[in-house]
């Protein structure tokens, strides 16, 4: 648009209130005159007129618009709020309906009642007050800035909504057919995106309607003010979509369904899970990409690179949270290399495991691999070894050290002994979301307590639950060896687990028990450096026969209890924290591991 378009649209604009304010005047001075809505049809002829829009679009009658100008004189310039507010039944320079009723005859009443159009439309509103007939009268802040040509949401539901962005979709022509359908049918139907992924649904669902002409917002009821309840957030929307063109996207949840059931324009809902509706339904077939080869992210980055999203670890953590919240338990990757103290064969396979991660696409694709078969391409492994030797630790290093940008891929901790259920079929549809999951956000899997479902199997099946058992144990393996991302099972009983199981895995590292040297390394590695301390003796703490993580729980109860006494840590700390965390093991303190301590 060139400048001169622009003064001229806003120009415009101005004509038009400059019309409704002489009207609005004329109106107070003798009552109905000449009818406005020719005079704004005639300004039409040089471009689209806001005002005029607004009245077509929410089919205003001649009263509706006489109404609305007088309400509105306060927005309309100096002179019509003038003359308003010298009117003897103003009130605070505003309309009322009693002077509405005086100016405009008997029907104005009944066409500013709550269910009439200018107020059930959020046109117009009538503030809180005493007696119907003083009640003060306002246009709304969306609806003033819409007669000035930039129409915006209502302050009330602007953080709650937000832009979506086009991308080229396969199924966005058959979306686009289905909401032409649905306009044409009474109730329109709900259109249903079945996909637990809100960005793949947003580009498919704003190059749909783009189509038609129209934006879409994405609504988030869980954003909404709370004094908002969802009748009146409906309300606010159906005036809103008119007012900016815009469809809406929300989310299928009990809260969003309620809204959606009230919403008159163009509406969608997604989720995989959605709740029952009062208006009938139309889904839309399973809303799912065709990942790219070599790569689990590959969605993620098709959209990234559109430009949908500018951060693409934040957009792969962001499909990780919706899909796996409430399945699996979140870990903020922040381990280092540096923080993992391993021997060097360990610490080795740990750097070999991240170097087939990043040469990848060249193995796979460029020299053939994937070509010749499809499975067990993911990078699988097993980490055993007692409680706190470095397992999580190790897989919050992996899953930093394959983030491209610098960030970290998104971690989830899944404990298999809680996927685990009796009833037949259940611990496989578990087992199932969590990889269904994962698979659209990229996501780094460490599944917890191995031996729970790798347990040696007997090669005599005595029953269902043995039968059923295996038919779990054989399921896992299958998405695993199908997975094409990142998943990791730790197991505290290595000698539990089935030998025949140990093929699947691309790697299976031993974390042992640290020894003395090891131990000392740890102790000077999870000591900050910002630690106020006196001399600290390593090697007589590395005499604690315990693992890293009984350390770290050591070193940080010792820093609370040199906080509590306001002084510097020091071994005195050190040693009650000790004392405190083998009593919380179940085992005595000899004196030997105290020498040097005191």
């Amino acid at each position: 648009m060139t400048r001169h378009q622009a003064i001229s649209a806003a120009a415009r604009q101005a004509r038009a209130l400059e019309l409704a304010g002489r009207h609005a005047m004329a109106l107070l001075e003798r009552g109905p005159g000449l009818p406005l809505l020719p005079q704004l049809e005639d300004l039409s002829a040089l471009g689209p007129v806001a005002l005029l829009q607004i009245a077509r679009r929410f089919g205003l009658s001649a009263l509706d618009l006489d109404l609305f100008c007088l309400i509105a004189a306060p927005e309309l310039g100096i002179e019509p709020a003038a003359a308003l507010a010298a009117h003897p039944l103003a009130r605070h320079g505003r309309a009322t309906p009693a002077l509405c009723g005086m100016v405009l005859g008997a029907e104005a009443g009944p066409a500013l009642s709550a269910t009439a159009l200018l107020r059930q439309g959020a046109l117009v509103e009538a503030l809180p007050g005493h007696g119907f007939a003083q009640r003060v009268l306002a246009v709304p802040e969306a609806v003033a800035l819409a007669l000035i040509g930039a129409p915006v949401p209502d302050p009330a539901l602007a953080p709650a909504l937000s832009p979506c962005m086009a991308a080229p979709h396969p199924q966005a022509g058959a979306l686009a057919e289905a909401l032409l359908k649905a306009r044409a049918q009474n109730p329109a139907p709900i259109l249903h995106l079945a996909t637990a992924d809100p960005v793949e649904a947003g580009a498919l669902a704003a190059e749909a309607v783009a189509g038609l002409g129209l934006r879409l917002a994405a609504l988030e009821p869980r954003l909404l003010p709370q004094d908002l309840d969802p009748a009146r957030a409906a309300q606010l929307l159906n005036r809103d979509v008119v007012l900016t063109e815009t469809a809406m996207l929300i989310p299928a949840t009990p809260e969003g369904c309620l809204i959606a059931d009230r919403l008159l324009g163009p509406c969608l809902l997604w989720g995989l899970s959605p709740q029952p509706t009062q208006r009938p339904r139309a889904s839309l077939a399973p809303v799912r990409s065709a990942p790219l080869p070599g790569s689990e992210m590959a969605d993620a980055q098709a959209s990234h690179a559109t430009g949908l999203v500018p951060d693409l670890p934040a957009l792969i953590r962001a499909r990780a949270a919706q899909g796996l919240e409430g399945l699996a338990q979140r870990i903020a990757p922040q381990a280092r290399w540096d923080d993992l103290v391993l021997p060097p064969a360990q610490l080795q396979q740990l750097r070999q495991l991240a170097a087939c991660r990043r040469h990848g696409p060249r193995v796979l694709d460029d020299w053939g691999f994937r070509a010749k078969s499809a499975r067990g391409l993911g990078l699988t492994a097993l980490f055993s070894g007692p409680s706190g030797t470095g397992k999580t630790m190790a897989a919050e290093i992996l899953a930093r050290e394959l983030c491209e940008d610098g960030g970290a891929l998104a971690l989830y901790r899944v404990d298999l002994a809680a996927l685990t259920s009796k009833y037949i079929g259940e611990t496989q549809k578990n087992i199932g979301r969590i990889f269904d999951a994962a698979e659209d956000a990229g996501a780094v899997l460490l599944f917890d307590e191995g031996e729970a479902i790798f347990a040696r199997r007997s090669p005599e099946v005595k029953d269902s639950h043995d039968r059923h058992a295996n038919s779990e144990t054989s399921y896992l393996l299958q998405r695993l060896e199908s997975y094409a991302g990142i998943a990791i099972v730790t197991t505290n009983l290595r000698a539990a687990v089935d030998d025949a199981f140990l093929r699947r895995f691309r790697a299976v590292i031993d974390f042992p028990f640290p020894d003395a040297a090891q131990r000392a390394l740890i102790w000077q590695a999870v000591l900050p450096e910002a630690l106020p301390r006196d001399a600290i003796d390593f090697d007589a703490l590395a005499r604690l026969a315990v693992t890293g993580g009984f350390i770290r729980s050591i070193a940080l109860t010792a820093a609370w209890l040199a906080a509590e006494s306001g002084g510097r840590l020091g071994m005195a700390h050190l040693e009650r924290a000790a004392r405190q965390e083998y009593m919380k093991l179940g085992k005595p303190l000899s004196e030997a591991e105290l020498r040097g301590f005191r």
